[in-house]
């Protein structure tokens, strides 16, 4: 299908609980790898 989006989703990502960071244990964060930052659940193409 073209034009869809893989964020549409309004769910937030589990991962990062809809931050779009994860808090590293040694200090510092970084994007969410899940949902690249956007803090939103990915949609999956079937």
């Amino acid at each position: 299908m073209v034009g869809q989006n893989l964020f549409a989703s309004t769910e937030i990502c589990s991962y990062c609980k809809g931050d779009g960071y994860v808090q590293l244990l040694l200090g510092g964060s970084e994007t969410c790898g899940c949902c690249k930052g956007t803090g939103k659940k990915p949609v999956k193409d079937v």
